[in-house]
């Protein structure tokens, strides 16, 4: 069973991998696959100052991510030890990225952690737009051969466990949560 799902991960990374490798830009591959991501710190932070309301919910998003990628994702990463695609005989890398774990994506666990905890918080717009992020960035992700198909729905399962965790124990983490906001408050950033 595990042969069978490497080999459909490999050839769906390997058709994309060589379609992307003739009819790609490397500009527009680099930004997907790699520096999308910077602007989900920007739209926390947008977030974190678009209403009263909404600090709290910039938090639990936070909060997913780190229990997704530093915590869980790196954790996993290092037990399984998986390597990249383009470390495979036949995949060209299109995008540098350094040969260390494949499985999960890093990227996917938090993209999708904040996805789902702003969903879980109501903010379902937006939910929806990360939602796409994630999408789009995994996609070129796997085109590039930075990652398979397995490690991106890897990071997605991370990322859904991480967010539904933080909203389970939303009642004890509240108690952080209002430390966190009188802090800021005293330091004028709430």
């Amino acid at each position: 069973m595990i042969h069978q799902i490497t080999a459909i991960d490999e050839r769906i990374v390997l058709s994309l991998n060589s379609f992307f490798a003739k009819h790609s830009n490397t500009i527009i591959d680099k930004f997907f696959a790699e520096y999308l991501i910077y602007s989900l710190p920007v739209i926390l932070l947008v977030l974190w100052f678009y209403s009263k309301d909404s600090k709290k919910v910039t938090l639990r998003a936070l909060f997913s991510v780190i229990l997704a990628w530093p915590i869980l994702a790196y954790t996993i990463g290092n037990l399984i030890n998986r390597p990249r695609p383009f470390e495979i005989t036949g995949i060209q890398e299109l995008v540098f990225h350094r040969p260390d774990y494949s499985f999960p994506s890093d990227h996917a666990s938090a993209l999708f952690a904040v996805a789902f905890s702003l969903w879980f918080s109501g903010y379902k717009k937006l939910a929806w737009a990360i939602l796409a992020m994630a999408i789009v960035v995994s996609f070129f992700r796997v085109a590039t051969a930075i990652h398979f198909p397995t490690d991106i729905l890897g990071g997605l399962a991370i990322g859904l466990l991480s967010a539904y965790l933080i909203d389970l124990f939303d009642k004890p983490l509240n108690i952080i949560y209002s430390f966190i906001l009188k802090i800021c408050r005293v330091l004028h950033l709430a």
